[in-house]
């Protein structure tokens, strides 16, 4: 007959702390290093990895939450959003230098400098004239068009003089006469 080992009272242990929910329940703006140290001396054992991870899967969550647009808006200090992201702002200023939409963004609250602005600038002109699926050679060029290598005669001739010298005079005109005769054959000569 085996013995039963009766249940020893002193054994009784606490459940663990989520180490997720710690991290949560931590200011955000608290350094990584300060919530491992703040976990330690709580008997909570975390990484500053792990602080890293949970917290931008927080941010993650938080940003489906805001709505279909998932953008932050930026709110000025004494009023309500005027949009939705930087580049809507930069966009918002079509005509205006780079450097006055620096002093508006800052007015804003905005921190935005002189790279992102013109970057902003290159992708908007780029998306114009352009629809779903166009590359960039399927748009056609305005203004005047380039002349081909070949456009006048002088030009024909200097590449045909190019031509018999790589491949040499006779078969040059072996060529040519073959073509003649073709040419002749096709209008009827």
């Amino acid at each position: 007959m085996q013995k039963l080992r009766p249940m020893a009272a002193d054994k009784i242990t606490t459940p663990k702390p989520n180490k997720s929910e710690f991290i949560r329940s931590q200011p955000p703006e608290l350094p990584a290093a300060a919530v491992v140290e703040k976990a330690k001396a709580e008997g909570v054992s975390v990484t500053t990895g792990l602080v890293y991870e949970v917290r931008s899967q927080s941010k993650a969550k938080r940003k489906t939450k805001k709505g279909a647009a998932g953008k932050s808006s930026a709110v000025p200090k004494g009023g309500a959003p005027t949009f939705t992201s930087k580049a809507d702002f930069v966009r918002k200023f079509p005509k205006a230098s780079p450097k006055e939409i620096i002093t508006k963004a800052l007015a804003e609250g905005l921190k935005i400098d002189l790279d992102y602005v013109y970057k902003v600038r290159s992708s908007v002109k780029a998306a114009k004239g352009r629809t779903t699926g166009e590359t960039v050679a399927a748009i056609p060029r305005k203004g005047a068009s380039v002349p081909r290598p070949m456009a006048n005669a002088s030009s024909a001739e200097n590449l045909l003089k190019a031509v018999a010298a790589e491949i040499g005079l006779g078969r040059a005109i072996e060529i040519l006469s073959g073509e003649r005769e073709r040419v002749r054959a096709l209008i009827g000569r």
